[in-house]
């Protein structure tokens, strides 16, 4: 069986531990190695989560930009960022490109949602608007507070 991931970041973690800090002459070279170290442990926390945080992100970027479509009408921006992806069989580096590309859209959906218009459709868009910033504050809190860091 191969090492995970997990267990390749564990051995470069346990090399520099073993056989580069003690080697390391001044204080400056192992202050960067033991911060190494740090950024090792909060990269393996993070492992465990961004995978599945990044799915739950495309998931609800996907289900805003239909709902501003069946809002608001058609519109090539949105439909083109929905048309994109979707495959589900996207790695990370891949997935989070996806996100981007939605995410960049919701500031300008924000800014150009009808001023004062009470009708209900564009209100329930307001809020799921709102909700999808609240869940993506909390997804980002979640990925910089794992391992030993906190940024």
């Amino acid at each position: 069986m191969q090492p995970g991931a997990n267990e390749l970041l564990t051995g470069i973690k346990q090399t520099i531990v073993n056989a580069l800090l003690p080697e390391l002459q001044t204080e400056q070279a192992r202050g960067q190695a033991m911060y190494t170290i740090v950024l090792i442990d909060h990269l393996i926390a993070r492992w465990d989560i961004e995978g599945s945080q990044l799915l739950e992100e495309r998931a609800e970027l996907r289900a805003l930009l239909a709902h501003a479509l069946d809002t608001l009408g058609e519109d090539p921006r949105l439909r083109g960022a929905l048309d994109a992806g979707g495959s589900g069989s996207s790695g990370p580096r891949a997935l989070d490109a996806e996100n981007e590309r939605m995410r960049s859209l919701i500031p300008a959906l924000a800014r150009d949602l009808p001023a004062g218009n009470n009708d209900p459709r564009i209100l329930e868009l307001d809020a799921a608007i709102r909700r999808y910033i609240r869940h993506q504050h909390r997804r980002d809190q979640q990925i910089v507070q794992v391992g030993a860091l906190g940024w």
